[in-house]
């Protein structure tokens, strides 16, 4: 009998074992992130489709939601829209459920849009008789009591009057991708309604500044036009500029300081205007990691930022050059950025890092040679993995990581001497692109000279006279009577050089402080 207890009990623990081996793989759903369910565009009349990719415990149950409520009958792994129609656009999302709970994707924006052909096609000619083509699309019921935005897009290279509407020319057909035209969207054109504007090259022309026929001075003289023939708000101007665009964009900014409200800037490499003149124009720059353009792009928000600038940058893992450009286009936080901005006031939308202590301007100046800050840091309800400082004065720069996020502090940054210090504070979040990955970082540069008090001593008959210059007032002094305690007692406060110090007949240390 004892062989067969023995195996009793053997299979007895096997059916235990196995038991929990099932309960331990038990999983509630996990969406995985692709690009059948991320932000999208499509334009009107035309099908489109979401479609999930989840894991988990079977049976799973679907449910699609736009805007946040369930849409009937709509429970496949697939959400196809037949004929899009301007109801269709909002914010999709799934969520899958089984046994063990359930998940829910970030929401995926459908951008439905007007076809290309409701675009007018014109030719500005300036004074030396130069033709410019352009499109342009005004609201569906625009109205001349009302000041519209307008957003100006330089597009890549080579792109002309021909190809930007030529159905099926690769990428180069514009007009033809829906993503290009998320400004006037239907949903959009309902709230804060646009007049979008494509300047384009004359056909066969390839680039937007070199030889003699450059556009950028034409493409100026078009928005005044504009600017007269339709109601425009004025302090509601952007350009973007995509690859070969971007600099053209760049450099429209340096014809026209003060004119542009913000910027996207798309994957390419600046132009020729000095930073100096480009930083204080809000811009949100991106590009993807797996583009060959990164490095110039890269290259472009470090010197908006080094020059105290404030660009927000979205970095994807991957996408290439085309796809990461569409992607930025049709991501709601980014457009929502964008028409935020007004000219001349500074910028409050999220994404926003903003240093509140010891000041809230972006320089100032200090006698102590290490600095301490603090503030705070928001990304539009999303996670801020981390803040941290950079300055970039050192070289190579010292960099270090700040405590906190949201709520943040950073201390003993070093300054050096008689310098104007550049201290970048840049903050992390995501890149709104699940299926590309990523991150976005955005940052606040301030500038900081370190101007150490300089000190003299001097008898003067009866006295001694203590004199400084340089440092940060309001000055105080201090004295001690053996510098080896280190017990320092206030001498004078308020203090304003030169100080008389009574000669007492015994040794005197005295120091100064400034702010």
């Amino acid at each position: 009998m004892t062989p067969m207890k023995t195996k009793l009990i053997i299979i007895v623990s096997m059916i235990q074992m196995a038991g929990a081996s099932a309960t331990a793989i038990a999983a509630a759903p996990q969406i995985k992130a692709t690009t059948s369910l991320q932000h999208t565009a499509v334009d009107l009349g035309k099908n489109t489709s979401f479609a999930v990719t989840a894991v988990g415990d079977a049976p799973l149950s679907y449910q699609w939601r736009r805007d946040r409520s369930d849409l009937l009958n709509q429970t496949n792994k697939t959400l196809t829209l037949t004929k899009a129609q301007p109801e269709d656009e909002g914010d999709y999302s799934v969520v899958v459920t089984n046994a063990f709970g359930s998940a829910t994707n970030a929401p995926a924006r459908l951008w439905v849009v007007p076809s290309e052909s409701k675009f007018i096609k014109r030719n500005f000619t300036n004074n030396a008789g130069l033709r410019l083509p352009y499109f342009y699309l005004l609201p569906e019921n625009y109205d001349t009591a009302r000041d519209y935005p307008l957003v100006c897009v330089l597009h890549g290279m080579p792109g002309d009057e021909i190809v930007i509407t030529t159905p099926n020319y690769g990428y180069l057909g514009y007009l033809n991708y829906p993503a290009t035209k998320t400004f006037v969207s239907y949903r959009q054109q309902a709230t804060d309604p646009v007049i979008l504007l494509w300047p384009t090259r004359r056909a066969g022309d390839s680039s937007w500044t070199t030889g003699p026929r450059g556009y950028l001075q034409q493409v100026s003289d078009l928005l005044d036009q504009l600017l007269l023939e339709f109601k425009v708000d004025t302090n509601r101007v952007y350009v973007t500029g995509g690859s070969e665009g971007l600099h053209a964009a760049w450099d429209l900014i340096g014809m026209r300081p003060g004119f542009f409200a913000a910027a996207y800037f798309q994957a390419g490499w600046s132009g020729s205007t000095p930073v100096r003149v480009i930083k204080d124009v809000p811009a949100w720059v991106w590009a993807a990691a797996d583009d060959e353009l990164v490095v110039n792009t890269r290259g472009l928000v470090d010197s908006l930022r080094r020059a105290g600038g404030k660009p927000i940058y979205t970095e994807y893992n991957s996408g290439g050059h085309f796809d990461a450009i569409l992607m930025g286009n049709m991501t709601p936080a980014i457009v929502d950025w964008l028409l935020a901005q007004r000219r001349g006031v500074p910028g409050t939308a999220e994404p926003l890092v903003s240093i509140t202590s010891p000041i809230r301007e972006d320089s100032f100046t200090t006698a102590a040679p290490i600095l301490d800050l603090a503030g705070s840091a928001d990304a539009l309800g999303q996670n801020v993995t981390q803040v941290g400082w950079r300055s970039a004065t050192y070289s190579p720069s010292r960099t270090g990581l700040a405590v906190g996020t949201n709520l943040w502090s950073a201390s003993g940054i070093p300054l050096q001497a008689d310098k104007t210090n550049v201290i970048i504070v840049t903050a992390t979040t995501i890149s709104w692109a699940p299926a590309f990955g990523g991150n976005t970082t955005f940052n606040h540069t301030l500038t900081v000279l370190y101007s150490p008090i300089r000190v003299t001593l001097a008898l003067q008959g009866p006295d001694a006279v203590l004199n400084w210059t340089r440092g940060v007032g309001p000055y105080s002094v201090q004295r001690a009577s053996d510098l080896g305690l280190g017990h320092w007692i206030d001498f004078a406060t308020s203090a304003a050089p030169p100080l008389m110090l009574p000669l007492e007949g015994k040794a005197g240390f005295y120091c100064v402080l400034g702010q």
